[in-house]
């Protein structure tokens, strides 16, 4: 781990490492929610779950939406937020890794279904504008196959 101004920040490796570990787990602990292809809420919150026991000294948040100023906010969002949304499509990363109340963000992620019919183009703009605008160190997709494709899944860092 590096220092960078007052706060430690993870190497990409090892936050990728963490990373797939809780996705890992995810696999082995809700197949049965993969299997009957449970909403990206569903699966996104079991994903938090297992970061968090990987993150210890950081907050592990869900569609967060209690910015502090400017710092979390993007200019590019690619959807209209809606709090009746249960596609998933708001204009929230759906995984962050920060300190709450700080400008300290180690990392944005964006999960989506096999299934997902919105396209993976999208969450992609949405998690690089987080990356670009939003300050946070790293951003990552992931992809979780669902259905039959259960037990698929894939890591895309953003640069």
């Amino acid at each position: 781990m590096t220092h960078i101004g007052t706060f430690i920040t993870e190497s990409d490796t090892s936050i990728q490492e963490k990373l797939n570990h809780a996705l890992e787990t995810l696999l082995e602990r809700d197949a049965p929610l993969l299997k009957a292809s449970a909403t990206e809420r569903s699966l996104s919150f079991r994903l938090a779950m297992y970061l968090q026991q990987a993150f210890p000294d950081w907050d592990i948040d869900c569609e967060y939406n209690r910015w502090t100023g400017p710092c979390k906010r993007t200019r590019h969002m690619t959807s209209v937020t809606n709090t009746a949304d249960t596609d998933a499509r708001t204009a929230y990363p759906d995984i962050i890794i920060h300190h709450r109340g700080t400008h300290e963000n180690l990392a944005a992620i964006e999960v989506q279904k096999s299934t997902n019919s919105f396209g993976k183009h999208q969450d992609i703009k949405k998690i690089q504008a987080y990356k670009r605008d939003s300050n946070f160190r790293h951003a990552f997709f992931v992809g979780i196959g669902v259905g039959d494709d259960a037990g698929h899944t894939n890591i895309d860092m953003m640069t």
